[in-house]
């Protein structure tokens, strides 16, 4: 990465987030996976996680995503990282990073597992199933 490619993607990261926050705050947001296929994310519950820590409940940011701490930290350590205030090997970014991806899935299939109801899948409500329904009944 040259130092212009990371200040790029900080400003597109963070403008993602900032809007991301402020969508959250206002309860508008919903996960795009969840909402058109009814599937959640592994990420599933960490909007509402922030959340639950910004008005200071951090058992419901536990609830609502486990691995809230770790994502935080990473995500923290990758802005510092684009910014250029530290400066590790980019194989260590990339190493962290998968990482956290596998212990994003671990943990989602552990949820699965215990049937938190943060990630139940639920097809029925979702917009996939609803346009199939309204195709079908306008077949019928």
């Amino acid at each position: 990465f040259s130092m212009k490619a990371k200040k790029k993607e900080l400003i597109v990261i963070s403008s993602a987030l900032g809007f991301l926050f402020i969508l959250a705050v206002l309860g508008i947001y919903d996960c795009p996976l969840d909402r058109i296929f009814g599937i959640p994310c592994p990420l599933c519950g960490i909007t509402r996680a922030l959340v639950s820590l910004i008005k200071a409940d951090i058992p419901s940011a536990f609830f609502y995503h486990p691995l809230w701490p770790v994502i935080a930290v990473y995500a923290i350590l990758y802005l510092l990282y684009l910014s250029g205030r530290i400066n590790p090997s980019k194989k260590i970014i990339d190493i962290a990073g998968w990482i956290l991806c596998f212990l994003l899935i671990v943990c989602y299939i552990i949820r699965h597992i215990k049937g938190s109801p943060v990630v139940q899948i639920h097809f029925d409500t979702s917009l996939i199933y609803r346009l199939f329904r309204l195709i079908k009944n306008a077949m019928d």
